[in-house]
């Protein structure tokens, strides 16, 4: 392959490295107490990127290693300036993101421990003033609040069906994370099956994929699912949006 490589690179150009400007905008939902919900926007801007959300566009599964905390390393990653702070409205309330303190890259977060109270299923709209990322807004159903039917443990060889709360509002996805300790485990849960479906109640894990999950070692098993919203805008020739609404059984506390 390696010399296959070369003879192609002596007879081409070399590519142009990623000239695109991408912005990624997440929020997630969080248990506030009293059946209520907060979000956690975070949003971070990037140049000579690639980057872009893409969902699945079918049900899919796959296995893949599972990792419970996990860090990501940005040095390869160019960061961007998008304005003193952004705005995020929702369930009639507009609270400013603005740059973290005592970090050397620009990640915009709300400065409220508490977050921001919403209704999951409201408009979240996010504007940004501009800088050298340019100026734009984006707006989006957020996640709706679901629960999900209690997820099993099928014999050998046969697949796993799994209920939900089905989105009254089409163009989300649900996702399920089946984590557990696979027979070469050393320090409890390393390997998912990951599950994106059709948001509409209802789904099958194939077999195929099920036989770690069946034979967790010392039955470490626990799962995660997650109700997903997305849009992604083109704000010009170069640059692109993304805005990404969650909302996840087990919920997480506010307070962590």
């Amino acid at each position: 392959m390696l010399a296959v490589a070369a003879v192609v690179a002596g007879c081409v150009e070399t590519l142009d490295p990623p000239n695109g400007r991408f912005g990624a905008i997440t929020a997630a939902a969080f248990d506030a107490g009293a059946a209520n919900y907060a979000m956690r926007p975070e949003a971070a801007f990037y140049d000579e990127t690639d980057l872009s959300y893409v969902p699945f566009p079918t049900d899919t599964c796959l296995l893949a290693s599972y990792f419970p905390t996990t860090s990501v390393s940005t040095g390869s990653l160019r960061f961007m300036n998008a304005g003193d702070f952004l705005q995020a409205s929702v369930s009639g309330r507009t609270d400013s993101l603005r740059p973290v303190a005592n970090i050397n890259v620009p990640i915009y977060r709300t400065p409220s421990a508490g977050g921001i109270p919403y209704v999951p299923g409201d408009t979240l709209t996010i504007v940004i003033p501009g800088a050298a990322f340019p100026a734009s807004a984006i707006s989006m159903r957020t996640a709706e609040a679901f629960t999900h039917g209690a997820i099993g443990i099928p014999a050998e060889g046969q697949p796993l069906s799994l209920t939900w709360t089905p989105a009254t509002v089409s163009g989300s996805q649900m996702t399920f994370s089946l984590r557990y300790a696979n027979s070469v485990a050393t320090a409890g849960l390393n390997e998912q099956v990951f599950c994106s479906f059709v948001d509409d109640g209802a789904a099958t894990v194939p077999a195929i994929f099920l036989t770690g999950w069946v034979n967790a070692l010392g039955e470490q098993r626990e799962t995660r699912a997650t109700r997903i919203r997305s849009r992604e805008v083109t704000v010009d020739a170069r640059t692109k949006l993304s805005l990404l609404s969650t909302f996840s059984q087990p919920i997480n506390s506010i307070v962590q």
